[in-house]
């Protein structure tokens, strides 16, 4: 499930590329959650484009809405280049591709239990929904590389009003995202 990068140390915690990753033994998120994880992530891609200081056709990695002062202890620093450059990436999406803001709306509203493998194969097959996804997955892990670092931050996901995203009590959300990103050999 780890890439062979990664090494077990004794306190079962992995070390990729000198960083500690805490792994955590957590029920394994099911695909409806997945799915709506994916989506949700691939449609808070355009708000963040949005937020962005430059411009369609001029985008820069100095673009990026984040400002330093607010965003204090949201990231590690040596992350900090990889997060702007995923986001870059997603604003160039969000940009050629705009009609993508309602379809992964209507997809997230559309998702079941029923539908979740059909939808998640639709996400997976769909390289620019799945490149806003994989990238807002990505940027969770390097703001958010343990679980405290999630439940100290305050988190949106931990202040949540959706139901699928209100198992905090054991940090259930970082956990989904970290699965996510393994499963996929994402990080």
């Amino acid at each position: 499930m780890y890439r062979d990068a990664c090494v077990m140390g004794r306190d079962s915690n992995k070390t990729c590329s000198g960083r500690q990753i805490e792994l955590m033994s957590a029920q394994i998120p099911n695909t409806e959650t997945i799915a709506k994880i994916l989506l949700d992530e691939a449609n808070l891609a355009f708000c963040e484009t949005a937020e962005r200081k430059d411009e369609k056709g001029k985008r820069t990695l100095d673009g990026s809405g984040w400002d330093d002062g607010k965003m204090d202890g949201e990231y590690d620093e040596v992350d900090y280049q990889n997060i702007l450059e995923w986001q870059l990436k997603a604003a160039m999406v969000c940009d050629t591709h705009p009609e993508l803001e309602a379809t992964t709306a209507e997809l997230f509203q559309k998702v079941n239990a029923d539908n979740a493998e059909e939808i998640l194969k639709q996400i997976m097959e769909d390289e620019n929904i799945l490149e806003l996804a994989k990238g807002a997955v990505i940027v969770f892990m390097l703001r958010f590389p343990t679980v405290q670092s999630f439940v100290n931050k305050g988190h949106p996901l931990v202040l949540a009003a959706d139901e699928y995203m209100l198992e905090n009590s054991n940090a259930q959300n970082w956990k989904d995202y970290q699965h996510i990103a393994y499963e996929n050999r994402w990080i």
